[in-house]
């Protein structure tokens, strides 16, 4: 896909539904004891693999992505092993619901996921009681015999959303207490939809306690993804004639730290709630700014995990010196996303250096163009999809199909915008 210069970037746009909270409503309604309505379900290749690894398991679902009844799964023993292609949200989440479900199962997945370690999921796990195995320990393929577990306390040494959950999705059915620290605090979607299904759940700031409990049906509908979106508001806020408005979004304060970080760096971004159960739901309209450098440490990186490299997009417009430390977890996402950031970077003129958990860009900073590689990183081929329209000659990027992965159309998006 080769993306060119673009005079401005204005429009009104949708996002696709957030993908953290499908993967989550379609495990947790199928572990409830009645029929859950969810509408407007994110249809991509990751949530696909959840959807298909459940009804594997006997998984029950009536109607479409848009409109969808969920009803409890009978969780029989599969007789294949489950692909969870490169989602490592899937992998991780669908080994804390069947460590506490009777029998064999085995969850394998791509090249790039099976590189993934899985030790901070796997070992907490099996303190509860799971019996796991895997390759070289911590590698998919993961065999899984589950059955009783027993609740414990478990003190996270990095916060992670898809790690605690997990944790939870174990902890609500096994005996007494389970319990999570995080050293900050992860996205809450779990702790939200286990609420409003009636759990037994407590969270104190960095702390989540839940006890074994029976999980209600729901009615909701899914809102537009807030790392979906931070595309399309950078994009904006980055070109010299930008407004772009999107409605119906996502605004849980865990995940709208890269528009926090944005506001800070001078962007002119208003974000207004609507509706607040089970999750914040608004508008954001974002124009056109000048920005200054900032510094991320590692206390704001959960909450803004997803955008990272983004960052390093809007260190190049900035004035000043914008730094990311802290964040070496980017090394273990689909791709080392702080290497083929620095790398791709390089090939479109940018002057970047790569830290062991970050990066350093001094701007401004022109964008000359040239050709760049996705690597099969969604997000990599979204960011660096935002670099034609910003800059001088235009950018090809290799693999662009990448964004399947959590934003089909995003390309259509682009073209709706960018004038």
């Amino acid at each position: 896909m080769r993306l060119l210069p673009s005079k401005k970037v204005v429009g009104e746009i949708a996002v696709p539904p957030d993908k953290s909270i499908s993967h989550r409503a379609l495990m947790m309604c199928s572990m409830s004891s009645g029929v859950s309505v969810v509408n407007n379900l994110l249809e991509s290749e990751d949530t696909l693999r959840t959807f298909r690894i459940i009804g594997e398991l006997g998984g029950n679902f009536k109607g479409g992505f848009d409109r969808m009844e969920i009803s409890s799964a009978s969780w029989k023993e599969s007789l294949r092993p489950l692909d969870c292609g490169n989602s490592g949200t899937t992998a991780r989440l669908m080994a804390g619901v069947l460590s506490g479900k009777e029998g064999f199962h085995v969850l394998f997945g791509d090249d790039s996921l099976s590189g993934r370690p899985m030790e901070r999921v796997v070992s907490p796990l099996k303190e509860m009681g799971a019996s796991i195995s895997a390759r070289r320990d911590s590698l998919l393929p993961m065999c899984i015999t589950g059955g009783k577990l027993r609740g414990s306390e478990h003190s996270l040494s990095v916060a992670s959303a898809q790690v605690k959950s997990a944790i939870l999705l174990a902890g609500i059915q096994a005996e007494g207490t389970t319990a999570v620290t995080e050293p900050h605090c992860s996205r809450d979607h779990t702790e939200r939809l286990l609420h409003s299904m009636g759990a037994k759940i407590s969270v104190s700031n960095k702390r989540v306690e839940v006890e074994k409990s029976e999980l209600l049906p729901i009615r909701f509908s899914i809102p537009g993804d807030v790392s979906s979106a931070a595309f399309p508001i950078a994009l904006a806020v980055l070109h010299e004639n930008g407004k772009v408005t999107i409605r119906e979004v996502g605004l849980n304060q865990g995940r709208t730290g890269f528009l926090r970080l944005l506001i800070k760096m001078g962007a002119d971004i208003e974000m207004e709630v609507e509706e607040s159960l089970p999750e914040p739901v608004g508008t954001i309209v974002a124009r056109s700014s000048r920005l200054i450098g900032v510094e991320v440490g590692s206390d704001l990186i959960p909450s803004m995990i997803d955008e990272l490299p983004l960052i390093a997009l809007a260190g190049v417009f900035a004035e000043g010196t914008t730094t990311v430390r802290g964040a070496g977890e980017l090394r273990k996402k689909e791709s080392d996303r702080i290497s083929v950031t620095v790398q791709n970077f390089r090939r479109i003129g940018v002057e970047i250096l790569e830290h062991e958990d970050g990066f350093s860009v001094e701007g401004p900073q022109r964008i000359t163009g040239g050709k760049v590689d996705s690597y099969g990183d969604h997000r990599i081929a979204m960011l660096f999809s935002l670099a034609g329209p910003l800059s001088r000659e235009g950018v090809e990027v290799t693999n662009s199909n990448a964004v399947n992965v959590s934003f089909p159309g995003f390309f259509k998006t682009l073209e709706e915008v960018c004038q």
